[in-house]
């Protein structure tokens, strides 16, 4: 046998163990100080599809909780807009049953003031449904980058006498969850618009009826109380409409408080796969440390001089 080649062959043996067994240490002392013990697929190739799955649920679940976040602040401004519409026509009705009493019929002075008030309301109405809190239109369905309604035509005066409807008349709508989508940019025509019961043509029939109408007798009463019906009837669709975003807000609230515990559920599977071990990191640990030990031993004999010098006889 030749002795010369069978201590490099050990030699060659126990350093490529003791490279083998540095690089566990390393690992092992990786997982210690970073709390990860799976960072790529040969860390551990039975858990990593596991882990995988986990992660991709996980991300999942957090587009669906942004989306849920977006919908409700959308559902939330839309909602606050037409509490503001509603108010704007409880203040046009009041001012409708002002302008019909004896007191008020009389004076042209008193109903201009009054007219003048319902051109201010318009104004505030227009403004409302056509705003952007975050940078896309409320009421224009899904041509979120149009304003949703706009003056077609004036009077002599300049003042608005038509509104035209210049959005979708699709809503837009938001996937909240697998299967499932929320309306959260209505149709402003369908809202405010219905035959009947016209936001708009309300508040500027009131503001003629007001301004132009000359009489004072049963015929300006009558006039009068058509006013009261239809803003009456405007108010009663956009309540419709707030009911319905009411009830989306509350569905998102069920959703995202599901969606919220799915997401703890995949996140905690996310940690219980990638986290340290660390009592069996450290036994690992120290099991390598051990065996480097041996190792270094068995070669520092290896290495002895004397063996050397009896090997080379």
């Amino acid at each position: 046998m030749n002795l010369r080649v069978t201590a490099q062959t050990r030699t060659g043996d126990a350093i490529a163990n003791m490279r083998a067994r540095s690089a566990d240490l390393a690992k092992y002392q990786d997982q210690v100080s970073s709390g990860v013990r799976i960072k790529r697929a040969s860390d551990d190739p039975t858990a990593y599809p596991q882990l995988a799955r986990a992660k991709s649920a996980s991300a999942r679940l957090e587009s669906y909780s942004q989306s849920i976040s977006n919908a409700t602040t959308t559902l939330n401004a839309g909602v606050s807009a037409l509490q503001d519409v509603t108010s704007a026509l409880t203040t046009a009705r009041q001012i409708a049953i002002e302008g019909a009493s004896a007191d008020t019929a009389g004076e042209p002075a008193n109903r201009e003031a009054l007219a003048t008030q319902v051109d201010g309301l318009i104004n505030r109405v227009l403004a409302t449904v056509n705003a952007r809190p975050d940078g896309q239109s409320l009421f224009s369905g899904t041509a979120t980058n149009t304003a949703a309604f706009s003056i077609a035509t004036t009077d002599s005066a300049g003042r608005p006498a038509t509104i035209a409807y210049d959005g979708s008349d699709q809503r837009a709508r938001t996937v909240t969850a697998r299967n499932t989508t929320t309306d959260t940019r209505y149709v402003g025509s369908a809202v405010f618009q219905q035959s009947g019961a016209d936001t708009f043509a309300s508040l500027i029939a009131l503001r003629d009826e007001l301004r132009n109408n000359p009489s004072t007798g049963p015929d300006y009463s009558a006039a009068m109380n058509q006013r009261l019906a239809d803003l009456d009837a405007a108010r009663t669709a956009i309540g419709e409409t707030t009911g319905e975003q009411a009830s989306n807000l509350a569905t998102l609230e069920s959703q995202d408080l599901v969606v919220s515990n799915a997401k703890l559920d995949s996140d905690s599977r996310v940690n219980d796969l990638i986290g340290t071990d660390y009592p069996m990191a450290i036994v690992k640990m120290q099991e390598q440390q051990t065996a480097l030990q041996a190792i270094y031993a068995v070669t520092a004999q290896l290495a002895d001089p004397g063996l050397l010098a009896f090997i080379g006889r």
